[in-house]
């Protein structure tokens, strides 16, 4: 019989890989050639130790991802001073067009965010409706399906597949010999494996598929951090895991099987709703804290987007 996995099993066997990245003697050590290079990789590899659990992995990738755009800016800061190579104008530019869409990408994760509140807020108001022992008058019974069915549609019609920006020109990016092309390729890379998991994490559809970025050819201790991780992520991808948020997984399973009990003319019974009310406080607690680490990632990129853009205007 095939094992699947749970989402929260898979993310704990990313944490234990990224252990065994800097304690395994099968791994030679990749020189550090530049501070960026270094900072970067001692940023990915500090996840093994900020959490043993699905969801304290999901925090500390988004704080990864703005922590990586804090070393980029303070690395960005050796090009107000010094001339970068007429082939950096190019680099700087691929990565202001990248940079939108991942400002984007930023403002679809808090639009998720407040579509999962919502949700919550009507299943709430379900629970609410059914959870007298005594069975509900028809009217009220009416009202809690309509309100489970509503919250079903929404749920569909926000199953809608997020616009994909991993693409062999990021890889590319990622692999140029200069300076300024490792920094605003590692935050390219970083950026957008981050968004692409906590993005599929607070989707509806539990069998979403992660986009993985393609291998670069540059090699560097940070670009092999994030390779393992990706390599562990497609692993699992196999196995048929989900990326979905486990509070979030457990709360619409229990809002569908509460429907179909109404569907099904059956009577509603007192440990389901409690069950729907519990899952519906335990997602709400876990889904407030990922909108201020996302805004606080589009404060960063912000910040690298009007760094850039002060090099190209005082250099170009």
């Amino acid at each position: 019989m095939k094992t699947t996995l749970s989402s929260s099993s898979m993310l704990r066997s990313l944490t234990i890989s990224l252990m065994r990245l800097s304690t395994s003697s099968a791994v030679a050590p990749l020189p550090l050639t530049t501070p960026f290079g270094h900072q970067l990789h001692h940023t990915l590899q500090s996840l093994q130790t900020d959490s043993q659990n699905a969801n304290g992995v999901l925090h500390a990738l988004v704080d990864v991802s703005t922590a990586t755009q804090q070393i980029t800016l303070n690395s960005l800061s050796h090009f107000t001073t010094c001339q970068p190579a007429a082939s950096d104008r190019k680099i700087i530019d691929d990565y202001l067009d990248f940079n939108v869409k991942m400002l984007d990408t930023c403002n679809d994760i808090t639009e998720k965010i407040d579509t999962i509140r919502n949700y919550v807020e009507s299943l709430k108001v379900v629970s609410h409706l059914l959870q007298s022992n005594i069975e509900p008058h028809p009217t009220t019974l009416a009202r809690a399906k309509h309100l489970l069915d509503s919250c079903h549609n929404a749920m569909e019609t926000n199953k809608r597949p997020f616009k994909r920006f991993f693409s062999q020109k990021l890889a590319q990016s990622s692999s140029s010999d200069s300076l300024l092309g490792e920094i605003l390729g590692g935050s390219k890379a970083v950026t957008s494996m981050v968004c692409e998991i906590l993005r599929t994490a607070l989707s509806f559809k539990s069998k979403q598929r992660l986009s993985l970025l393609p291998q670069s050819t540059r090699s560097s201790s940070w670009s092999c951090s994030l390779q393992l991780l990706q390599k562990q992520i497609k692993k699992h991808q196999k196995s048929g895991s989900s990326m979905m948020l486990v509070e979030l997984h457990q709360t619409v399973k229990e809002a569908h099987n509460l429907r179909n009990q109404i569907k099904g003319r059956n009577k509603t019974r007192s440990g389901d709703v409690e069950e729907l009310k519990t899952r519906c406080e335990e997602l709400e607690a876990e889904i407030k804290p990922f909108e201020g680490k996302v805004k606080e990632m589009y404060k960063h990129l912000i910040s690298v987007r009007m760094a850039l853009l002060g090099i190209l205007s005082s250099q170009f």
